[in-house]
């Protein structure tokens, strides 16, 4: 029996505002970043209000090839543990894929760092920090990547609710049921009531030729548990899945 792949984040990103045909460079340090005109009306509050909190970094371009193009982001920052009195350095190394003149993927970066690089990658690729953004994902997406999966033969195993109105247990301010078997008719009857939707996982056993599991809650990011995210088209597939479906909607 093969080893089991880690988990991992992922952050699905929008298409950028125009495309370019070339980069200037293969790599660009965070300095670029922080130093360009108007990129702190993109950034998060969380890095302006403690500008050393970010070390150094660099974004550098693996390949261009065709319609994708690869890179691989390190950046090193100021993290304050749970319960430590001070922060302490942390270094984080992901990679991002991007398919030319469509959406982009990160995978294995927190949150705060994925949302980060897509401005990075908007000023140093494009020279407009607000290019490229976190692809954030609505009620109405939701309901299109649900019919989408199943298309595939895929299924829902997680959904995570607010605000629903149930017959059975009155209003619910939150609502969170997971499992293989928990799709059919409730799970589409819950999603209509659901004031919000925030999180919905997917079991699809065929995507291009691989099974992908995974969630993807409404700010643009979640955690795929499979494949293993280490071949190129295993990015691809994922960008394709959340592309065709979310680019004009």
């Amino acid at each position: 029996m093969g080893l089991i792949p880690l988990p991992k984040n992922f952050t699905i990103l929008n298409r950028p505002r125009r495309e370019v045909d070339r980069i200037e460079d293969k790599k660009y340090g965070l300095d670029v970043l922080m130093n360009f005109q108007g990129a702190w009306r993109a950034l998060n509050s969380k890095w302006l209000e403690d500008p050393d909190s970010l070390r150094q970094g660099e974004l550098c371009l693996i390949s261009d090839r065709g319609e994708f193009r690869h890179f691989r982001v390190s950046i090193e920052y100021m993290k304050k543990g749970i319960a430590a009195k001070k922060p302490s350095p942390e270094e984080a190394e992901f990679e991002l894929w991007q398919h030319k003149d469509g959406f982009s993927v990160i995978i294995n970066a927190p949150r705060a760092l994925a949302e980060l690089t897509a401005t990075f990658l908007s000023v140093v690729i494009y020279k407009d920090p607000f290019a490229i953004r976190v692809r954030k994902v609505r009620k109405k997406d939701f309901f299109l990547l649900v019919r989408h999966a199943r298309s595939l033969g895929g299924k829902v195993t997680t959904i995570h609710l607010r605000h629903v109105k149930t017959e059975d247990m009155g209003d619910l301010s939150v609502l969170k049921i997971s499992g293989k078997n928990i799709e059919g008719p409730n799970v589409d009857k819950l999603l209509n009531v659901a004031g919000r939707i925030t999180r919905i996982g997917f079991q699809i056993p065929n995507l291009g030729g691989e099974e992908y599991r995974f969630w993807i809650g409404h700010w643009g990011g979640g955690t795929i548990y499979m494949p293993s995210m280490t071949e190129p088209h295993h990015a691809w597939n994922l960008i394709r899945f959340f592309e065709v479906l979310l680019e004009s909607s």
